[in-house]
């Protein structure tokens, strides 16, 4: 999951522990390495070995106070304050005792351990403000300032006394001005600092606490020290050379790195986790809103903020905890992190700058709540909620295009349906398709007998002439419905073209289906590809949908090369049908002439009998009409053969025609079936 580029410059620029912050602890043990060359290192000659172990101790706790607060928190507005205190109490411990005075001592002994006394006061003083007051750090600045400034002034005039030999003004400065006025005012304005910032309702709870710690490190580190001056027999000795206030000295630096680590926005690590635990939510929950809750109501305690309001843009998503002042949802997303309405409003965007998916916008209940801190705290906690939120919308999208492609696919498959209905029934052959043979000349054999009979008898001609009417016209019926029906099978046949028009049309729109379908293919790999780990089971699914497309294309092909083929039969049939009906129809002219013959040969059955000798010319005449009949009723069956071989084809045509769109419309069900997306997320680390 990639964060947006504000987002890693903000994680990136992260200050390190840095020669600027970290120099009073080299200057202390540079301080305490001289301080043994010069042989002045605990400053009393009778500190006994165990007492001087422990304050070698106690200066090695208070070192790594400030190592801690150097490294856990390089950038914090406290840090050097705290790094100073503990530089000082470390040199202070190694050099000279706490109580020791500049008249007691030697210039180069004054000039290793006096600086680190003189700045403590206003280290104190400093640390007390940045704990207690870090959004106000422009009221408070120029104050620290002055007291450096101050106390920097005093050390100056004690070391240029002490150069001098000029004893009341060092005792004035250090003895009284220092020891009897300075100190005991920057305990009282540290303390007052500190409480006021524990007590004051309108800061948040772990500023709160932090401000808690900060005053008992003062109260307990740096009071006793002040307290020594007026009260130095209260101050019970722990050791020859070892007194509480050592021990007090190493509780300030020691008590204020529990107040650092108080302080909200510190502990990167833990909001790294805790925004990938929520991202992670986003993306194994199936509906958003119940993860965005749980994200704004982490934003509200992680911020202290009266209200939390998260909007979305696709999709469209408004989620609101605690009072957040209502805004127009149909504003533009911010592009970048900005504290507005005199810092009580902090907006911060959800993605990248260019591209933002949503915002994040909190309220707090006082002015100034929200500084650069909160910014780059707020930008670097949505870096992987933005992630989260950009690989569910195209999983959203997915989704979208999934859903149209069935709804397309299934009307293929309903259109592909419709066709499938449309094509004629397999035709049932059950043998009546050819009519029965009508031999003409044995019919006439008969006539002659019966006239022959006639002739020998004289009885009946009339009725046996009147029996060959009725077979000569049962015959010609027989042949007119068999040229009707051929030529409803013709307009039968006339028809065929449109439904293979249809057929093609319904070819042409699965080719599209199948284009279309690999084109999105296409796009959907390119955007698992463009995911990464994250989008590898979509790519699995673009691969599947191409290959069903391609399929769909193949089959597409191949039946529209056997609608043509099929086109071209049915063309050869029609011709061949035409020919039929043609010769049928001349088949009835000719039956309906011999209709007319038997006619004829009735009426003269009435005058058989007296003209028995004239009818064998007519006789001959029905022979020769007979015999061409006859052929040509051979070829009528010739013919009917024929066609109903073509007419088999034609069926086995279709049928294979219909097998092939029925397979279609199967592999169209299943990749309608197969086209909706399923989520499968792992589990969210962060980048290493």
């Amino acid at each position: 999951m990639k964060a947006s580029p504000r987002a890693s410059s903000a994680v990136s620029s992260r200050p390190r522990p840095t020669l600027a912050t970290g120099w009073p602890l080299i200057a202390a043990f540079a301080c305490a390495v001289a301080g043994r060359v010069l042989g002045t290192a605990s400053g009393v000659s009778a500190t006994t070995p165990n007492d001087q172990a422990a304050l070698y101790v106690l200066a090695l706790l208070a070192a790594g106070a400030g190592l801690i607060a150097l490294s856990r928190a390089p950038d914090l507005l406290p840090t050097p304050a705290i790094v100073g205190i503990a530089a000082g109490v470390a040199t202070m411990l190694l050099v000279a005792p706490a109580d020791l005075r500049p008249l007691e001592t030697t210039l180069p002994a004054f000039l290793l351990g006096a600086p680190w006394r003189y700045a403590l006061t206003p280290l104190v003083v400093h640390f007390a403000f940045a704990i207690g007051w870090p959004h106000r750090r422009r009221h408070w600045f120029g104050i620290v300032v002055g007291w450096y400034m101050l106390h920097l002034s005093m050390w100056v005039a004690v070391a240029g006394g002490l150069a001098a030999a000029e004893v009341p003004l060092v005792r004035a400065v250090d003895e009284t001005f220092l020891r009897v006025v300075l100190e005991p005012m920057g305990l009282a304005i540290a303390l007052g600092a500190v409480g006021t910032a524990a007590a004051s309702s309108a800061r948040r709870v772990a500023e709160r606490h932090a401000a808690g710690w900060g005053f008992a490190a003062i109260a307990l580190g740096f009071g006793p020290l002040v307290a020594m001056v007026r009260f130095p027999d209260a101050i019970g000795m722990l050791g020859q050379g070892l007194t509480a206030v050592h021990v007090g000295l190493t509780l300030l630096p020691v008590l204020a790195i529990p107040a650092v680590l108080a302080l909200p926005f510190v502990n990167a690590v833990a909001r790294d986790l805790d925004a990938m635990h929520h991202a992670q939510r986003l993306l194994d929950e199936s509906e958003l809103a119940e993860p965005l809750h749980a994200l704004a109501d982490a934003l509200r305690a992680m911020f202290d903020a009266d209200g939390v309001m998260i909007r979305l843009a696709a999709p469209i998503t408004v989620i609101s905890v605690g009072t957040a002042r209502a805004i127009d949802t149909a504003t533009a997303m911010v592009a970048e992190a900005e504290s507005i309405d005199d810092r009580r409003t902090l907006v911060a965007p959800i993605g990248r700058a260019g591209d933002p998916l949503g915002e994040v916008r909190l309220d707090a209940r006082y002015a100034g709540a929200f500084g650069r801190r909160e910014r780059e705290w707020l930008t670097a906690f949505l870096a992987p909620i933005g992630g989260a939120l950009r690989a569910r919308r195209r999983e959203i999208l997915l989704q979208e295009h999934s859903r149209e492609l069935g709804i397309a696919v299934a009307a293929s498959a309903s259109d592909l349906s419709a066709a499938i209905r449309r094509l004629p029934a397999p035709p049932d052959d059950d043998g009546m398709a050819l009519p029965p043979t009508v031999d003409a000349r044995a019919v006439l054999g008969q006539l002659a007998d019966g006239i022959a009979t006639v002739a020998r008898r004289g009885v009946g001609l009339e009725e046996a002439s009147q029996i060959a009417r009725e077979r000569a016209r049962g015959a010609t019926d027989r042949v007119a419905h068999a040229l009707d029906a051929l030529r409803a099978l013709s307009s039968q046949l006339h028809g065929l073209p449109v439904h293979g028009e249809e057929i093609d049309v319904s070819n042409q729109t699965v080719s599209g289906v199948a284009f279309r379908t690999n084109l999105l293919a296409n796009n959907a790999a390119l955007e698992a590809t463009r995911a990464g780990a994250a989008g590898r089971t979509f790519g699995v699914l673009a691969e599947e949908i191409r290959r069903l497309a391609d399929t769909t294309a193949e089959t597409s092909t191949a039946i529209g090369a056997k609608t043509a083929s099929l086109a071209g039969g049915v063309n050869a049939l029609r011709t061949a049908l035409d020919g039929v009906l043609d010769a049928l129809a001349a088949a009835i002219r000719d039956a309906e002439a011999g209709e007319d013959a038997a006619q004829r040969l009735g009426a003269a059955a009435g005058e058989l009998e007296g003209a028995s000798r004239s009818i064998r010319p007519a006789l001959e005449e029905a022979n020769a009409v007979a015999e061409r009949r006859s052929a040509r009723d051979q070829h009528l069956s010739n013919t009917l053969e024929r066609f109903l071989a073509d007419r088999a084809a034609l069926a086995r045509t279709l049928i294979s025609h219909r097998d092939a769109l029925e397979k279609l419309g199967e592999t169209l069900d299943r990749l309608v079936q197969r086209s909706g997306p399923k989520r499968q997320v792992g589990p969210l680390r962060p980048r290493g």
